[in-house]
């Protein structure tokens, strides 16, 4: 189900879901300049611990936004840490029966996997709205409902070839793990799975890898498009994100990619989930296959390499 797409004098809405948030200012400014009104979250004020208010303040603002009628997009302004937490206090109900334009990233992948599950609406991993002037893209989601064309050149490996089509379902790999085991847990048999992180130590993405292979989530996927890992920190025994990613996946019978520029980066592109694509392992290219909206990377692909040991 996807949602409409906005018209100028649309409202937007911004929401705080998960971590206290600021730097978003700015980003609201632009959108009043571009023509839209922006409804600022109720719980901007509120602070709990390292929370925008508690469970219930961010849960009641996000559905506040939600059911407003003349919110046409929902914006989330940080992801942090928090999201998963309000999950079994929202309308999912209602949600359903209203579909918008749904922007974040990070720990919103909570909110994205819980959506598409619960109510099979598209949504877009894409920059939170502190992050707004660093997307290319994110514009011609808010002003059309949809992504257009997007080449890049960002450093991009083969680690398996050959070509997949699914449902792009993922996001952050550590709330994917997070939810490993419960009721919130990313059904990925048969679909694309996107995955990325920031900050974290090799080992534990090594940890959490393992622990999405052991609950079976990577036996049937169509393919997996390994993203951005800025600031993974390399430990003393050398390995870097991608020779982890490699040890994981060189064998994999579906095409695996590393490097794709969605994530905690500049430039970062913006993707609908729950839509169907096509990944060509050979070419680097990802391509949109649903009606009516056109997407298509080109990445600038290098030759496979041997995992390196130092």
């Amino acid at each position: 189900m996807q949602p409409e797409p906005l018209e100028i004098g649309d409202t937007i809405a911004l929401v705080a879901p998960a971590s206290w948030c600021e730097g978003f200012e700015e980003t609201a400014e632009v959108l009043r300049e571009r023509g839209f009104r922006v409804r600022m979250p109720s719980n901007l004020e509120e602070r709990f611990a390292y929370f925008a208010g508690t469970d219930q303040q961010r849960a009641d603002a996000f559905m506040e936004a939600w059911k407003d009628p003349e919110v046409k997009a929902v914006w989330c302004i940080r992801g942090g840490y928090g999201s998963g937490r309000i999950l079994d206090l929202l309308d999912y109900e209602y949600i359903r029966e209203h579909p918008k334009i749904f922007i974040g990233m990070s720990d919103i992948t909570a909110l994205h996997t819980a959506l598409l599950q619960k109510t099979g609406l598209v949504t877009f991993l894409g920059p939170v709205a502190s992050w707004a002037s660093d997307a290319l893209d994110v514009w011609e989601i808010i002003q059309q409902g949809k992504v257009g064309t997007y080449e890049n050149a960002f450093p991009f490996q083969t680690i398996v070839g050959g070509r997949g089509e699914g449902v792009l379902v993922g996001g952050n790999l550590a709330l994917i793990s997070a939810h490993v085991g419960t009721e919130w847990q990313l059904e990925t048999k048969g679909k694309l799975l996107i995955l990325e992180d920031v900050g974290e130590k090799v080992y534990r993405l090594d940890r959490m890898l393992n622990q999405l292979k052991q609950a079976r989530m990577l036996d049937d996927l169509a393919g997996l498009i390994l993203a951005s890992w800025d600031s993974c920190e390399v430990g003393e025994e050398g390995w870097t994100a991608e020779q982890v990613c490699r040890d994981y996946f060189s064998n994999a019978h579906y095409p695996v990619v590393f490097g794709f520029p969605s994530g905690h980066i500049e430039n970062q592109v913006t993707l609908p989930l729950n839509c169907r694509y096509a990944l060509n392992g050979e070419t680097g290219e990802l391509t949109l296959l649903e009606p009516g909206v056109a997407y298509r990377a080109h990445p600038q692909v290098q030759s496979q390499s041997p995992l390196q040991e130092s």
